[in-house]
């Protein structure tokens, strides 16, 4: 009887040990408090950058236990509309990185939370990082990465030709024209309606004199003149008028064009699709003035339950020594000055948009400004189409852009 009573009075010894260990278990789950989950909405398309913002977020996650993030990827052209409708049915997500040209339009929308005085190492970053985001001497976002626009050349291509790298607009008109051959064009430039496109066209508008607020001037025509006279020369591609900065880059490594303007993020996709491209980059060919547009994403925060730890986040990102530990990863420029100056000690190409970050204009900084961006990039593709009308459409433009600014809050 014993040899048949001990196995069953072991298993049921054992049975008992497991609910009591199950028990514990459940117990103890229910003493542990529950993390907040955030989200955070970005919409990079570049594969490495996704990747980095991936592991920043793991890092953070790991490094304490109040809060977790997860992250979510919204293609560039949904991103804005989606994010204006969340904020409009007040469900904005916990944390956005937004380009600094719609900063001011979203928070008119919904205002941010307000990080004045809640991140101590926002003093030490640079005053154009910080203006994009700034709204009556406060500060309602956090600058995670500044960038500017640059020249990219096909040194093979301006070799073969026997040309120098342009330093002004006359000699870059040159040098696109004597680049250009069949199946290839000395420049191309997005001329899409997105903001893309005045990241390009700008630095030109400005450096021929030309301004935003006088679009009908004569400066200003003569700058949508020179790129609607190379496009008639067959030295700026056709193709411009559907050109995203991915495709303009794409078709740069593939040596369809010989120059474009990018920003330094492009580099990396370059020396990875084509290793063996020979590749330069300069300044924007203005002539003497050097002029370049500043551009970057901003971290903003949702004034809602969950912002103190979205602000933990923030902190734990602008720490400096973290931030030089990630920042060179991006391809971006760090958005303070003692940073910036230490980065790509062994990346040259990369290096020299450091230099062109001094040069860098901002953007207008206005509720009004995507409006005015989209109206402007619409202009730019109607005058690469419709050749000989140039002055007449930047007429029909001047009074839209009047209509917008009187509208405007």
């Amino acid at each position: 009887m014993r040899s048949i009573l001990k196995p069953i009075m072991t298993g049921l010894l054992a049975a008992a040990c497991m609910l009591a260990f199950t028990n514990c278990q459940r117990e103890e789950a229910k003493k542990q408090p529950q993390r907040e989950q955030l989200v955070l909405w970005h919409y990079w398309d570049i594969p490495e950058n996704q990747r980095h913002l991936e592991e920043l977020v793991h890092d953070f996650n790991v490094s304490q236990k109040e809060a977790e993030i997860k992250v979510r990827y919204i293609p560039d052209e949904d991103f804005k509309k989606q994010l204006a409708l969340a904020m409009a049915e007040g469900n904005m997500p916990d944390i956005a990185l937004v380009d600094s040209s719609d900063f001011q339009f979203l928070h008119h929308m919904q205002p941010f939370a307000e990080l004045t005085g809640q991140i101590p190492e926002l003093e030490n970053y640079l005053p154009q990082a910080l203006s994009a985001c700034t709204v009556d001497g406060k500060i309602y976002g956090q600058p995670f990465g500044v960038n500017c626009t640059g020249m990219f050349y096909n040194k093979e291509l301006l070799e073969k030709t026997g040309c120098q790298v342009p330093t002004d607009w006359e000699e870059f008109r040159e040098t696109a024209k004597k680049t250009s051959s069949e199946g290839v064009s000395g420049f191309a430039i997005t001329a899409l309606p997105t903001e893309e496109s005045m990241y390009e066209f700008l630095p030109l508008l400005w450096s021929m004199g030309g301004d935003v607020h006088s679009i009908n001037s004569e400066a200003s025509a003569g700058a949508f003149s020179f790129l609607d006279g190379m496009e008639q020369e067959g030295s700026l591609s056709k193709q411009s008028i559907s050109l995203t900065m991915g495709d303009l880059t794409n078709q740069f490594i593939q040596g369809k064009i010989a120059m474009m303007f990018n920003s330094s993020m492009a580099i990396d996709s370059i020396e990875e699709e084509a290793p063996g491209m020979e590749f330069g980059v300069a300044p924007i060919p203005c002539g003497e003035t050097s002029v370049t547009v500043a551009g970057g994403e901003i971290l903003a925060v949702a004034d809602n339950t969950h912002k103190e730890a979205a602000t933990a986040f923030l902190q734990y990102l602008s720490e400096p020594k973290r931030m030089q530990s990630y920042i060179d990863d991006f391809g971006f420029l760090a958005p303070r000055q003692d940073i910036m100056e230490q980065q790509f000690p062994e990346e040259p190409l990369k290096q020299a948009f450091i230099g062109m970050y001094q040069d860098a204009r901002l953007r207008e900084t206005s509720t009004v400004w995507p409006r005015i961006s989209l109206t402007l990039a619409d202009t730019l593709g109607q005058v690469l189409l419709e050749d000989g009308r140039t002055q007449e459409i930047l007429e029909k433009t001047a009074g839209k852009l009047a209509e917008i600014r009187e509208e405007a809050p």
